[in-house]
């Protein structure tokens, strides 16, 4: 094909450079159409540039049909992932529309439009996977069906809510000013609810992410904007927009170049020979081997996300596939272009480039997040990445440390292995088997290497600085030789660090030039990206092993997260480059920015055997703590691997150290390490109570290692909780047994003794065990009066069978039948009295006593009661617990109605005290009570002092059968009382029914006329003095 007749500036040449080196086998198509009539000029060392033909890639091969599962299910998963995407451009069409008609969006709506563009790209790329392999049959297995099944309708579910949100806020501006008030009240708290729906989103996206990965390895990245809806684009477009063109959520309906064509002005320096023509584009990509199951997994395939500023004058957009190469260790990895400009490249997650010439930059900010923690504390890792934001001037790049570290936050748990992670660790377990790890030390001497010492020197020149970077960034190695002979330094600086570009493009003869004639390995970019530490970051094993020799140290920490090349090695285990890395002088027991050591990083689910042998070989002291006081030995136990802790103790782990518990405490929840723990020494004396956690935990197993190894079963946590009162609680029946079969003791006291246990906790079924191993139902006393005082009829029943006395007081002094009779049980009550319970044994009272508030339980203990008199003051209980029938029972058994309590108070006086007019009329017309027998006063001076108002039923009821007005008790009678209430309509009442006693003197000597005149009452003088009646 010949040339296109527009010259593209050089960025263009190399995007197309970056299509072609890192191309995986996947088909991929590039045409030229112009975007502008409009020629622009653009120096680069006076060097014009064309573009061959399109480059096709071989395809790679198909996957075989054995490792998949059925087609229907696949076609229903295929269902699934539709729905969402078509709902999902129903969503963006009601964003769009939003972002159009609303001036004031809610905070963090414009987020949440960017998070749900970001999950869509991904259910793009796995809806294509799905359709190009429902084309050609290719089939999945059952378990990734199943789960992307079940992640579909969890993100249609997502998408529903969303949908229904987005519809709501549109409806408020439909409605007028009465929309708008609606609108507003519901803006106080749209905020809140669209940070729930943005972490929804965040989760289902990560969820999916992996997925998407998977299909984008095995299937190609399909033209997946080609079919994009067009809410979609809308929606894109108009965020690109909102952000000044630098959102990261383009979408391009084309998969074609838009270029412009420029003219290349001559900008070589007069002192500057012209480079020579750039080499032709190859004309096809590298053979890159198929990844293992390993390699997937370890999410070595995550998508770059790179946000940087566009130039204003142009924008070249090109769509192009992620770009991996492949190390010396078989290992995939992504190649960030350095050579291209750092603010000036927008890489969204389906490869749509703006290429602008400048020098791009790795930023691993991801990693610094995920590295700070250890198994025990992964879990809180996830919310911090979420809350943290990201710069426009950052991307992530594809940091193999935290696409691990995503794939160990769902893995990294106490529970048992499951088969998945099993199947990792098998595979990692071979992949390290086969690399050889004898321990060799080796002392690095730069000064034996080959060196070279330039003809000429040109230092000084900076446009010849210029062209070595030029050179290094186009892989001009012949160029790169010539202008390092004539003396140009190969040490360019921190803001263009050549030696770190070199290393990042894997170009070995660049890093070769550029350390043979004296480059720095030690020196770091304004990143602070050692070229040790990007060769290890991007699995050059070769560039490695090549800058350790020039003398480069492994104990440098670098990077954004200010970790050592060893350290990187470890997390990402990478077990060669740990090995070559402590070879040449790597700290085994290197301390990590986060306070870890390497070899604590180290442990989790899924790290193989070798790695940490390798270390420990070459020293690391598996006792050392990290700065939260744990040791390897205790993140091994919380990994639940047994092999590592093996290791750990064969290299002189000690079994006793805590760290920062002592490690039978987390051991006790992993049988297989509590075993492998005791059988190498560790001492149960220190870790008092772990029978118990056992049992508490319903850890069966732990109990059986601990039972096998001479633990007692009696010894208490905490110096109260006992294994058996445990196993009680929990109702594990086969704990229960074990412990008793083993020696636990039936009657040893825990917070509560074993058989109230059984009583307390409803485990009445225990109690028949506990008794045939030699519990004493007898000792201590009291609990049937547990089983009355919780309730529990079922152990009441049983234990009155077995001969258990009813009579026993509990620890507070109640009786079964005190108690029943103050719950009001009756049933329990007729128990307790057919099995022989005593109404004459007191408990917290007498039950005799008690019962008067209860006339069924009085009527019930009265015939069990040989002397009812004895009990002084009943009758007078009765009445003040307003129970008129436990009056009757009491008169009907022969106790008198005269009856006081405390000697004072009588039965009367205080029916008429509490008011209780039908009681104080059985009592004068049916007790027989005498009105004018005194209690705590007399009848009558109460029936005075309780009037109210118009109410005087009691006083006439007295005053009709006989009471005496003028009956003077402790120097006080009723006339003096109505005197004293000044209450004209009681006076003439007594003094109408009885007269006034006028010679009658109360306790201070005076009369009732003196009593009235003091009173200044003149009323009631003539009241005193009405009918003649009165006594001189």
């Amino acid at each position: 094909m010949p040339a296109s007749p527009n010259e593209p500036h050089l960025a263009w040449l190399v995007a197309c450079r970056l299509i072609l080196v890192s191309i995986d086998g996947h088909r991929l198509g590039l045409d030229l159409s112009e975007s502008s009539s409009e020629e622009e000029e653009e120096p680069w060392l006076g060097q014009a540039i064309t573009l061959s033909e399109p480059y096709v890639a071989p395809r790679r091969g198909t996957m075989t049909a054995a490792m998949y599962g059925k087609p229907k299910a696949k076609e229903s998963v295929l269902d699934l992932c539709t729905r969402a995407t078509l709902l999902g451009n129903n969503i963006s069409v009601r964003m769009l529309e939003f972002l159009t008609n609303v001036k004031h969006q809610p905070h963090g709506f414009r987020e949440l439009a960017n998070d749900f563009l970001d999950i869509c790209r991904i259910l793009w790329s796995i809806e294509a996977g799905l359709s190009e392999a429902a084309r050609t049959h290719q089939e999945f297995p059952a378990d990734m069906i199943k789960e992307l099944d079940m992640k579909f309708r969890s993100t249609n579910s997502d998408f529903q809510v969303l949908d229904h949100m987005m519809f709501e806020f549109l409806e408020y501006e439909k409605k007028g000013a009465m929309g708008r008030i609606q609108r507003g009240w519901r803006m106080m708290f749209a905020d809140k609810e669209i940070l729930r729906m943005r972490e929804s989103i965040r989760k289902a996206r990560d969820a999916l992410r992996m997925s998407a990965l998977v299909f984008q390895w095995s299937l190609g990245n399909s033209k997946t904007d080609d079919a994009v809806g067009n809410g979609y684009a809308g929606l894109a477009a108009a965020l690109d927009r909102i952000s000044n063109h630098n959102s990261t959520v383009r979408i391009s309906k084309s998969k074609s170049f838009e270029v412009q064509p420029t003219a290349l002005p001559d900008r070589s320096d007069e002192r500057s020979p012209p480079l020579p023509p750039l080499p032709a584009l190859p004309s096809q990509a590298p053979h890159i081997p198929p990844p293992s199951l390993v390699e997937k997994m370890s999410a070595d395939f995550v998508l770059q996300e790179v946000r940087l500023s566009p130039d204003p004058r142009r924008r070249t957009s090109i769509s192009n596939r992620s770009h991996h190469s492949s190390s010396e260790n078989g290992h995939s990895t992504r190649i960030p272009d350095r050579r291209i400009g750092r603010d000036d490249i927008t890489i969204s997650e389906h490869g749509h480039y703006d290429l602008h010439p400048v020098s791009t930059r790795i930023n691993m900010d991801r990693r610094s997040a995920r590295d700070d923690m250890t198994i025990s504390d992964r879990g809180m890792s996830d919310r911090g990445m979420s809350d943290r934001g990201m710069s426009d001037r950052d991307y992530d790049a594809p940091s193999r440390i935290s696409d691990r570290r995503n794939l160990r936050d769902s893995d990294n748990t106490i529970s048992p292995s499951t088969s998945g992670t099993e199947t990792l660790i098998g595979e990692l377990q071979n992949i390290a088997d086969s690399i050889p790890t004898k321990v060799v030390r080796l002392k690095a001497d730069p000064m034996t290497m080959p060196r070279w010492t330039p003809r000429h020197n040109a230092d000084g020149n900076p446009s010849l600085k210029t062209s070595l970077i030029a050179a290094v960034q186009g892989k001009n190695h012949k160029l790169v030789e010539q202008l390092l002979d004539r003396g140009v330094s190969p040490d360019t600086g921190p803001d263009q660090h050549v030696l770190v570009d070199s290393v990042l493009c894997q170009d070995h003869e660049a890093v070769r030039l550029l350390l043979l004639f004296g480059a720095d390995p030690n020196s770091a970019d304004k990143d602070g990206i050692t070229p040790l530490f990007a060769a290890v970051e991007m699995n050059s094993l070769d560039i490695t092993k090549m800058l350790l020799k020039y003398g480069a140290d492994p104990n440098i920490s670098a990077g954004p997260s200010q970790e050592s090349p060893l350290a990187i090695a470890v997390i990402d285990v990478k077990i060669d480059f740990v090995h070559i890395l402590l070879t040449y002088g790597g700290d085994p027991n290197h301390i990590m920015a986060n306070g870890n050591t390497v070899l604590i990083a180290s442990m989790n689910k899924t790290t193989p055997k070798k790695l940490v042998d390798l270390m420990l070989d070459y020293g690391s002291d598996p006792n050392v703590k990290n700065r939260e006081g744990k040791t390897a030995l205790f993140e091994t136990i919380m990994a639940a691997r047994v092999d590592l802790l093996t290791a750990l103790l064969d290299h002189g782990a000690n079994p006793n150290l805590p760290g920062p518990k002592h490690m039978l405490w987390p051991a006790t929840y992993q049988a297989p390490c509590l075993k492998v723990l005791l059988a190498r020494g560790a001492d149960n004396k220190r870790a008092p109570g772990n029978m118990e956690l056992a049992v508490s935990i319903n850890n069966i197993e732990s109990v059986r290692v601990l039972l096998s190894a001479g633990v007692s079963p009696n010894i208490k946590k905490d110096g109260i909780y006992t294994p058996l009162c445990t196993s009680i609680r929990d109702n594990r029946a086969d704990i229960f047994e074990l412990l008793l079969t083993s020696g636990a003791d039936p009657n040893l006291n825990s917070a509560e003794y074993p058989a109230f246990k059984c009583v307390t906790h409803f485990r009445t079924h225990f109690l028949p065990r506990l008794v045939a191993a030699g519990n004493d139902l007898h000792n201590p006393k009291g609990i049937i009066e547990m089983a009355v005082r919780v309730n529990n009829m079922e152990a009441l029943n049983w234990l009155l069978d077995q001969g258990v006395s009813p009579n026993d007081k509990g620890d507070d002094g109640n009786t079964p039948l005190t108690t029943a009779i103050k719950e009001g049980r009756m049933e329990m009550l007729d128990e307790l009295i057919a099995h022989g319970a005593d109404p004459n044994v007191r408990g917290s009272d007498w039950p005799i006593v008690m019962s008067v508030n209860y006339p069924e339980v009085l009527e019930k203990l009265l015939p069990a009661v040989p002397d009812i008199r004895s009990f002084k003051g009943l009758m007078e209980r009765a009445v003040v617990a307003n129970q008129l029938e436990s009056v009757k029972l009491l008169l009907k058994a022969g106790v008198s109605v005269e009856d006081k309590n405390g000697g004072v108070f009588s039965p009367l006086t205080s029916a008429i005290r509490e008011d209780n007019k039908e009681i104080t009329k059985f009592l004068i017309e049916e007790g027989g009570a005498d009105i004018n027998a005194p209690g705590e006063h007399l009848p009558i001076v109460k029936a005075v002092r309780r009037c109210r108002g118009d109410d005087t039923d009691i006083l006439e009821l007295l005053l009709r059968h006989g009471a005496d007005v003028n009956k003077i008790y402790r120097g006080w009678n009723a006339i003096f009382q109505a005197v004293e209430n000044g209450d004209a309509k009681v006076l003439k009442l007594l003094v109408g029914a009885g007269g006034v006693d006028l010679d009658a003197k109360d306790d201070a000597g005076r009369t009732v006329m003196e009593i009235a005149a003091g009173r200044g009452w003149e009323e009631s003088v003539g009241i005193i003095l009405w009918d003649g009646k009165n006594k001189s």
